[in-house]
C-alpha cells in the first residue's frame, strides 16, 4: 500500500461529495491537516479519521480503518457485533455468554471500552422485556451514558442534528432514546428519537450498521407516539420502519417491527388483527429458536388477549 493511499482515498471521496478542503474541515480539523492528510504528509488521529469518513458517508470506513486497529481489536469488533447480532435474533442466553468472554478479551483502549460498554447496554435493554426487574432502565440509561462521556464529555443534546457521530455513539444514542421511552419520559425519548433519525436521514452512508440503527430508531418512535396515543402517526413510522427492513435485506429486525405493530393493534382495540400477527409471530420465533422473542410474544399474547401461543 503506498504511503499516501489513505490520502488519496480522501480527496477522491471529497471531490465525489463536491466539498472543499475548508467544508470537510469544518468542525473537524483545519483545512491545512485535510490538504497534509490528502499529501500523504500527515497520518490523522483515529477520532479525525471517523469524523471525516462518517462527514463523507462512505462505506470505505472499515477499510481506512485498518491503519488504526490491530488485529486484536479487529477481531474484538467483530465479536462485539455478533453478539449484538444474537441479541436481535433473541438468542440472549449465548449472547451474555459471550459477552462475558468478550469483556476479559477487551483492549485496552478508549473506543474497545465503549463498544464493550454499547454492547452490555444493548443486551440490557432487550432483556428487561424479559425480566424487568434485574434489568432495570435507570441502570441501562446510566451505563449508556458513561459509554458516551468516552468520547463525548460534554455531549450536547439539543445540537444533535448539526453533529458528526460514530457509529458507536449513533447506538449509544438509540439506546438512551427506547430507555426514556420506557421509563416514561415519552416527550424527552420523541424529541431525542426524531433528532437522531434527522441526523441518520442527513446522513448517507452505505456502511450496514447505519441503517440498521436507523431502522431500530424508527421503531421506537412508533412505540413512543403509540405510548401517547397517537396511533396512526405510530402506524405510519412503523410502516416505514417494515419498507427500510425489506429494502435493506435486514429481515432479522421484522419480529420487532410486527411485534410493535400487534401492540399498537391491541391499544386500539384491533384484537383481531393483533392476534393474528402474534400467531405468525410466534410459529416463526419458535421455527427459528428465537426463543427470547418468543417468550415475549407469548407473554404478551396471554396478558393482553388471554391466548396462549
Amino acid at each position: 500500500m503506498r504511503k499516501n493511499s489513505l490520502g488519496n482515498t480522501l480527496r477522491d471521496l471529497r471531490r465525489q461529495k463536491g466539498l472543499s478542503q475548508e467544508e470537510l474541515a469544518d468542525g473537524i480539523c483545519s483545512a491545512v491537516s485535510i490538504s497534509r492528510i490528502e499529501n500523504g504528509n500527515q497520518i490523522p488521529s483515529q477520532q479525525v479519521l471517523e469524523a471525516l469518513l462518517e462527514k463523507l458517508g462512505t462505506g470505505l470506513y472499515q477499510i481506512c480503518n485498518v491503519y488504526y486497529r490491530s488485529e486484536r481489536q479487529q477481531d474484538f469488533e467483530e465479536k462485539a457485533q455478533e453478539i449484538i447480532n444474537l441479541g436481535e435474533e433473541g438468542n440472549m442466553e449465548q449472547a451474555w455468554k459471550e459477552l462475558a468472554q468478550l469483556q476479559k478479551d477487551c483492549p485496552d483502549d478508549i473506543r474497545s471500552r465503549q463498544l464493550f460498554l454499547t454492547v452490555e447496554a444493548t443486551l440490557r435493554l432487550q432483556y428487561h422485556n424479559i425480566d424487568p426487574e434485574n434489568y432495570p432502565l435507570e441502570e441501562t440509561m446510566e451505563l449508556t451514558q458513561k459509554a458516551l462521556t468516552l468520547t463525548r464529555p460534554n455531549f450536547d443534546y439539543e445540537n444533535l442534528p448539526s453533529t458528526v457521530l460514530t457509529i458507536f455513539e449513533v447506538n449509544l444514542l438509540h439506546i438512551i432514546v427506547a430507555a426514556l421511552a420506557g421509563m416514561g419520559r415519552n416527550m424527552d425519548a420523541l424529541r431525542l428519537g426524531e433528532r437522531l433519525y434527522a441526523l441518520l436521514k442527513k446522513h448517507q452512508s452505505d456502511v450496514v450498521n447505519y441503517e440498521r440503527i436507523k431502522i431500530n430508531v424508527v421503531t421506537n418512535l412508533g412505540a413512543i407516539l403509540a405510548n401517547m396515543k397517537m396511533y396512526q402517526d405510530a402506524l405510519q413510522y412503523i410502516d416505514e420502519a417494515q419498507s427500510l427492513s425489506l429494502k435493506s435485506n435486514e429481515h432479522s429486525l421484522l419480529v420487532m417491527i410486527e411485534f410493535r405493530r400487534a401492540e399498537i393493534y391491541c391499544l386500539t382495540g384491533s384484537k383481531e388483527e393483533c392476534a393474528n400477527i402474534l400467531k405468525t409471530l410466534a410459529s416463526y420465533t419458535a421455527l427459528t429458536k428465537q426463543t427470547t422473542y418468543l417468550q415475549l410474544i407469548q407473554r404478551f399474547a396471554r396478558d393482553k388477549l388471554s391466548l396462549e401461543l
